[in-house]
């Protein structure tokens, strides 16, 4: 009661309008199913981290949008692509409080491949809540299109033609890290598709080494807001807690186990880049990695390693021609001891000379004098010459074996049999079977410290101009760095490993003798 008129009075309570993302999160949760997963055939409720990305997509000023590009990157399967595909239902659906009337949006990504994930997602979800009939998938134009709502969804691959000429209300870009140079434009050609709908654009995947998408990243402007989960490059790669950190939905979309053994496959295979790049979207190129990184190599050092006298040695030799070097690893097999030799023929350039046009300065003259680098006469290297040398090299030990590219099969049986020399010859290949297997055996003797030798100059040069080129299907190869790279002591060194890896790994035959 007021006290003065006599009337009771009562407080207005006005209930706050909940917010755009709220409403949507709310409408997914109650029309639609979680289609696959942990948590296949749950209600499609958004995780916090989820709907923190929406919040800042939805954000509204006067004019337009907050934010007029949005990058949303974290490492894989954590449910990037269907929460877009939900996004793009929002933006269709009729019934959706995020609907657009004749909504005009796109997909694209770096290859025809990967820009129909969240098409494909899209599709899910709606067969998942019974509305099937409601989606089109057109097949033309190729890569295809989603209609929807009276709304389309165009697909593009990643061509620098893609995105000229489209108004575009929402332009989602996909697996930007692994948009090279030669696709810079891409980015650009979709944000310029915005301008007559006042769009949006979404930057997402993993980071991998793409200059472009890293700059965003690292440098947005104020119109751009980053959605980051991810591990730095400091940090322990098999900690449980850095895991969680870079994988918001660890435990809840992506299982914990699925982590546990994804690293400890990475560790069998002694590399953990590409587990790194994908499961911890650290900014590393998944694509190529190193042999072997420098802290690996530099534990195999010592001062004076001993070999066992009369233990048996494995050869790994890669033949050169005019311009590179021929390179031989010996593995001793019993105490891990590794040496390496290499040759250049010395008729046309001077190592010096050779040191410039390989672009390593002065390392080969440095080789040389180390007593790790000879040069034979001629204008190719020299075998008669460098098999002698690789001899005194191995000392009084028995050849168990010596490995060479098969390519190089009749070249180098001559060689041998000119050089009187009959070690047991076995031919590999550098493709992903072979190369594959030769590359796995080395990390593995490296990484289990089975590996001992003086610090070479000659292998860390050959180190520095590797890389391991890995396939989609995880098989690696080695490949050079650049067009000049010099990797010829590198490839032997992964064809002797692989061949005492193998001879150590031989089960030994065992014999009963029964006296009568």
């Amino acid at each position: 009661m007021d006290g003065g008129e006599g009337h009771f009075t009562h407080p207005v309570r006005y209930r706050e309008r909940p917010s755009i993302e709220a409403r949507f999160a709310f409408w997914l949760r109650t029309k639609f199913k979680i289609p696959s997963g942990m948590n296949a055939g749950a209600p499609f409720a958004l995780e916090p981290f989820q709907l923190a990305f929406l919040k800042s997509y939805l954000a509204r000023e006067a004019d337009g949008p907050v934010y007029r590009t949005a990058i949303y990157s974290t490492p894989r399967k954590l449910g990037k692509s269907t929460l877009l595909g939900a996004l793009f239902l929002g933006r269709m659906c009729p019934d959706s409080p995020i609907y657009i009337p004749g909504f005009n949006g796109a997909v694209a990504a770096p290859s025809e491949k990967h820009c129909t994930y969240i098409a494909r997602a899209m599709v899910e979800i709606m067969k998942a809540a019974g509305r099937e009939k409601e989606i089109k998938r057109r097949a033309d134009p190729k890569p295809g299109r989603i209609e929807l709502g009276g709304g389309n969804l165009w697909l593009s691959s990643g061509t620098r033609a893609q995105g000229h000429g489209l108004d575009l209300d929402l332009a989602v870009i996909d697996e930007c890290g692994l948009i090279t140079q030669n696709q810079g434009e891409l980015i650009t050609a979709y944000f310029d598709s915005l301008a007559t709908r006042g769009g949006q654009l979404i930057l997402t995947g993993t980071r991998g080494d793409s200059p472009s998408f890293n700059e965003l990243i690292d440098r947005p402007d104020a119109r751009t807001h980053v959605t980051l989960y991810a591990a730095d490059k400091g940090d322990d790669p098999g900690d449980p807690d850095v895991w969680a950190k870079a994988n918001p939905g660890l435990g809840t979309i992506k299982p914990l186990r699925f982590m546990q053994d994804a690293h400890a496959k990475a560790e069998q295979s002694g590399s953990l880049v590409e587990f790194q790049a994908w499961q911890l979207n650290v900014p590393l190129q998944p694509g190529r990695e190193l042999l072997l990184d420098y802290d690996t190599l530099r534990k195999s050092y010592a001062d004076n390693p001993e070999t066992i006298p009369g233990e048996p040695v494995h050869i790994g030799i890669d033949l050169g021609g005019s311009a590179s070097m021929t390179a031989a690893t010996v593995a001793y097999e019993l105490s891990g001891v590794v040496k390496v030799l290499g040759a250049f023929p010395g008729a046309d350039l001077t190592l010096r000379e050779r040191g410039k046009r390989d672009l390593v300065g002065d390392l080969w003259e440095r080789c040389a004098i180390a007593g790790e680098l000879i040069e034979t006469s001629g204008s190719v290297s020299d075998l008669g010459e460098f098999f002698p040398a690789l001899v005194a090299m191995i000392g009084p030990h028995p050849v168990r074996s010596v490995s060479c590219d098969r390519y190089r099969q009749a070249e180098f049986e001559t060689a041998l049999a000119r050089a009187r020399l009959a070690w047991p010859v076995i031919y590999r290949g550098t493709g992903p079977k072979d190369g594959d297997a030769d590359i796995r055996a080395t990390r593995r003797l490296f990484l289990a410290g089975a590996v001992t030798m003086a610090r070479s100059l000659l292998l860390e040069g050959s180190m520095a101009e590797a890389d391991v080129k890995v396939s989609a299907t995880g098989a690696c190869q080695l490949s050079k760095s650049h067009p000049h790279a010099r990797i010829d002591v590198a490839s032997s060194l992964v064809l002797a490993c692989s061949a005492l890896l193998r001879a150590r790994d031989e089960v030994k035959p065992t014999y009963e003798v029964e006296i009568l």
